[in-house]
């Protein structure tokens, strides 16, 4: 496997190993001695290490992503008092490569329909907006809790520019997990994995993904 190897001013994400939170970076400089990354943030909480911690690292290559498993060797203050971690270079053997269109996702929001999987009767459709959507699920905000499990069937439309089509879609999807993200408007975030995509599908979701990263870069 040609691995793409990490250049400096790429983003990274660092999952410590006992957390299941995402803390995000960028590669500030590389060097014989280490990878070094500004100390990363998950909101406004920044990533503590300390020296000899094992971390995951995840970045994006052209059209795959990559992860390995590497520890913490130090610290450094550049001149600009920007503080950094210093992490140990993976061997090439370390380093695996997970699929684009299971781990890319870019936040969207467009109208869905949801019903348990199983009713047919239209008074059990609702409409609900998306968070963010990958080839492999979509995060959805609604107004009530759909637990961990749940089977739904779910129906959107994407307008896909590089295809010159309006694409509609109705795929049975699992809830995987439940989140309350406004207390006073009891706004649930659902993350939904889709179950039945065909790999045709999931192609043309993947190409409003891409559209949609394209945009988002152009705006920055």
């Amino acid at each position: 496997m040609i691995v793409e190897k990490l250049k400096v001013g790429q983003k990274v994400t660092v999952f410590p190993m006992d957390e299941n939170e995402q803390y995000v970076s960028s590669v500030y400089d590389i060097d014989a001695g280490g990878i070094y990354i500004p100390i990363p943030y998950a909101g406004n909480r920044p990533l503590v290490l300390s020296r000899g911690q094992r971390v995951n690292v995840k970045y994006i290559g052209e059209d795959s992503a990559y992860v390995f498993v590497t520890e913490a060797i130090g610290r450094k203050m550049e001149q600009d008092r920007l503080p950094m971690y210093i992490l140990k270079h993976p061997l090439d053997s370390d380093i695996k490569r997970i699929q684009m269109r299971e781990f890319v996702r870019v936040p969207v929001m467009i109208e869905v329909q949801y019903a348990p999987h199983h009713e047919k009767d239209t008074a059990t459709i609702k409409k609900a907006y998306t968070v963010d959507i990958s080839g492999g699920g979509m995060k959805v905000a609604v107004k009530e809790p759909i637990y961990k499990g749940t089977m739904v069937l779910l129906t959107f439309t994407l307008n896909i520019k590089t295809k010159k089509k309006q694409q509609e879609f109705k795929l049975q999807a699992q809830a995987v997990r439940c989140q309350l993200v406004a207390e006073d408007t009891k706004v649930y975030h659902v993350g939904f994995k889709f179950l039945d995509i065909r790999p045709a599908q999931q192609d043309l979701i993947m190409a409003f993904v891409f559209e949609r990263m394209a945009e988002i870069k152009r705006r920055q």
